[in-house]
């Protein structure tokens, strides 16, 4: 391996990593937060699930598998945001957060860079020098920055690991011997896996980027070698996917059971959402801006941009397959401005499940970053002839003129272009100079490629630098803080409405308030249709907010709305805040802090109650819902229930108080006395997992009221219940994946000859001399 023989690169992009986090490494509880929104997904989306984490685990629970803070309670086993599956994220365990989050930025940062590094310098033959430039260019390109800065924890962690899925797969296709091949197959399938852990697109972009990369390699080989290789090859290639999908079988699993009950399908239009318009992509190509949001930012360097051309001048099979690479990338990110995002769309299975096609840039700046180390390369070895270097004379004099004035022409244009007004007046002359110089030998290739490199890394630094800012805690968790305190006071469980987002979710989980709205990207598809009706906008389209702010601002969408306060109510919503008043019957005034009205809900059922009567479901269960005088006196149950026993007997009595004595994430404890049989119903989610013991017997927990978990109480008495999550997906997803990392282990082990039998022969023949010595004597 390179890494023994090359090891000066590996602090050079540390540093230049580290040059970004300075006010992190001098303080690491500061977050990262963006310098274009006053919002963080880390703090509004991470932050609030670690912090479960680290209670649960320090509490002695374990990890939680289900998060009760926001949406009225969610499988939080089933979300890659958590990254519960993902080793680096254990750490939330035992270490304070807010440096573990800077850490993983950081971290994989360095790791996608030097998954480049070694994807050059092993499998194409660069330079370490031009390794390492191609390796600084992925790992500072402006994209994957932007969404560092706006907090996507979980999907820079698994960009980082997409260089490595290439490397481990171009290494398995030319290793020579079994073994290595093997060994090429599990770190291709590992690195798979770690992105299944942390975020599905990723994971869909280096599956179809591996079967183009397998592709384009039996295409080269030679046709007479090709049927030999593909023999050799077949079994596994097919086996990566299938080893990923076990290593990563414990996140794998319960997501695949989300999708079940998930509303994430999106129509066209929804896809194409963030697309960008051809004057966006130039614009985001050459004068980018902060104030665009990460979506929008495509900002991948000038520096890397000129250098590309020459990187094509390679004369090598893989050189085109990134040209390529990148040519698709620009058109796939235009959206409908081109076709290829609809046919993707429609005839490519997982792409109907994700937005944002500019995020294709994230394969792009792979692509480029790949041709940045072979132009490197091409600079140090090429010699131009007299009529190449008067060619490329004219064409520097010219764009480097051009940049030079429309640079400066545009920076008093305004102060949101200025900055990359000037970058393209400084870095494109420049970068173009320095070329230029060393095609005409002016200056040696090694000094043309430390200065090229310094050029690189201020290009794209400066820009970085615009996206990012490091706030304290105290900053973070400001917004909606004295609603929150005031509403943590008040005794006993409930759940918080807000129909204007004046209880951000990682400040209400800081003061240990459980909201019936929140911010996930992905929902239960029951529950958005239950929140549409409840809270009065009638849009049950996928939002990653509920409630659904239509693209409004949230502060003012939704104050002509009239929530359901029944509907609300039955989901223990017994406080709204709102940052406009509410004139509605049944909701009473109790303060006013700070500009967020804090109501009281009329209507508002315990966490938990006995009813007596129940009703079949009808189709329209939330008509039925809504046409009920109250919904503690009946629950509805679904008719297959309904033969079951004397489940569907009516009963006219008033319902019965359940108390919880116990509270946890993954595991609610309750005590009730009923005079006559019922159903115990829990204002909580349904879903599959959840488990009763009712009086040390294990009980079915059944849907109630369309969404919520029910029990049968089968005759009077007093009752102690325990309902537990403890869903077959995660138990079966952590068997797979423990076995099957126990397996890759010892399989290693004997690889590498720690078992062999050559190993053992000599101790054999030792006890074989003493047996015959033993009958000698």
């Amino acid at each position: 391996m390179v890494f023994r023989k090359t090891l000066w690169p590996f602090p050079l992009l540390t540093l230049a990593i580290l040059s970004l986090f300075w006010p992190a490494l001098l303080n690491p509880f500061l977050i990262l937060h963006p310098t274009f929104s006053p919002y963080s997904d880390t703090m509004v989306i991470h932050w609030p699930k670690a912090q479960l984490m680290a209670q649960s685990w320090q509490g002695g629970e374990g990890l939680p598998h289900w998060t009760p803070l926001i949406l009225s309670g969610m499988p939080l086993a089933a979300n890659q945001l958590a990254m519960l599956s993902y080793p680096p994220a254990w750490l939330f365990l035992i270490l304070p957060i807010e440096p573990i989050f800077n850490f993983l930025f950081i971290f994989h940062l360095l790791v996608g860079g030097l998954g480049i590094f070694f994807l050059l310098r092993e499998c194409h033959r660069c330079s370490a020098t031009a390794a390492l430039l191609g390796g600084l260019t992925f790992a500072l390109n402006g994209k994957w920055l932007a969404h560092a800065a706006g907090g996507h924890v979980s999907m820079v962690g698994a960009i980082a690991w997409l260089p490595w899925v290439l490397f481990g797969l171009m290494k398995l296709m030319t290793a020579p011997w079994p073994r290595s091949r093997l060994k090429w197959t599990i770190l291709t399938a590992m690195a798979l896996a770690l992105q299944v852990t942390t975020h599905t697109l990723p994971v869909i972009y280096s599956v179809y980027l591996s079967g183009a990369v397998v592709a384009w390699h039996f295409v080269f080989i030679r046709p007479h070698h090709r049927l030999n290789a593909i023999k050799q090859l077949w079994l596994l290639l097919l086996s990566i996917p299938g080893l990923a999908g076990l290593l990563g079988a414990a996140q794998l699993l319960p997501l695949l059971e989300l999708s079940q009950f998930s509303n994430r399908a999106l129509s066209l239009n929804e896809a194409a959402e963030y697309a960008l318009s051809p004057a966006q992509l130039l614009v985001g190509l050459f004068l980018p801006s902060a104030a665009g949001a990460h979506e929008y930012v495509v900002y991948l360097g000038l520096i890397p941009l000129l250098l590309a051309p020459f990187g094509l001048a390679r004369k090598k099979r893989w050189t085109w397959f990134y040209g390529l690479l990148f040519i698709f990338t620009i058109l796939f990110a235009l959206g409908p401005y081109t076709p290829v995002h609809r046919l993707f769309y429609y005839f490519t299975p997982g792409f109907g499940w994700v937005r944002t096609p500019a995020r294709m840039f994230f394969v792009g700046a792979m692509a480029l970053a790949a041709l940045v180390g072979f132009a490197i390369d091409h600079l140090q070895q090429a010699r131009w002839s007299t009529r190449a270097s008067q060619w490329l004379t004219r064409l520097v004099v010219a764009l480097g003129t051009f940049a030079l004035l429309t640079g400066l022409g545009l920076a008093f244009g305004g102060e949101q272009i200025r900055r990359s007004a000037l970058a393209l007046a400084i870095f494109a002359p420049l970068g173009l100079g320095l070329i230029l110089f060393r095609a005409r030998r002016v200056i040696s290739a090694q000094r043309a490629v430390v200065l090229l490199g310094l050029l690189l890394f201020l290009d794209l630094a400066w820009f970085d630098a615009s996206l990012m800012r490091f706030a304290p805690l105290e900053e973070a968790l400001a917004p909606g803080r004295a609603a929150a305190q005031y509403l943590a006071q008040k005794p006993g469980l409930f759940r918080v409405y807000s129909p204007s987002y004046s209880l951000p979710s990682q400040t209400a989980a800081a003061a240990g308030l459980h909201l019936a709205d929140g911010v996930e990207p992905v929902h239960l598809a029951i529950y958005d249709q239950y929140m549409a009706r409840a809270g009065g906008y009638h849009d049950p389209s996928f939002s990653v907010t509920i409630p659904n702010f239509g693209g409004g601002n949230p502060a003012l969408a939704l104050q002509h709305t009239k929530p359901n306060l029944k509907l609300l109510g039955m989901l223990n919503v017994t406080y709204l805040a709102s940052a406009f008043p509410m004139d509605r019957p049944g909701l009473t005034l109790e303060t006013d802090i700070e500009g967020t009205f804090i109501y009281r809900n009329k209507y508002t059922l315990p966490r938990a109650w006995v009813t007596h009567q129940v009703l079949p479901a009808q189709t329209n269960w939330l008509t039925q819902l809504e046409n009920l005088p109250n919904l503690a006196d009946v629950a509805i149950i679904e008719a297959y229930t309904l033969a079951v026993g004397d489940r569907g007997t009516a009963v006219s009595r008033p319902p019965s108080v359940a108390t919880i004595t116990h509270y946890s994430a993954d595991q609610i404890e309750l005590k009730t006395e009923i005079p006559a049989p019922g159903w115990l119903v829990l204002s909580e989610i349904w879903y599959p997992g959840w488990q009763a013991r009712v009086n040390g017997s294990p009980q079915p927990v059944e849907k109630v009221n369309g969404l919520l978990r029910g029990v049968y109480l089968s005759e009077p008495g007093t009752y102690q219940i325990s309902m537990t999550y403890h869903p077959r997906s995660v138990v079966w997803g952590n068997w797979l994946a423990g076995i099957t990392t126990a397996v890759i282990i010892l399989t290693g082990m004997l690889a590498s000859g720690h078992f062999s039998y050559s190993r053992l022969r000599p101790n054999v023949v030792v006890l074989k001399y003493h047996h015959i010595f033993k009958h000698v004597k």
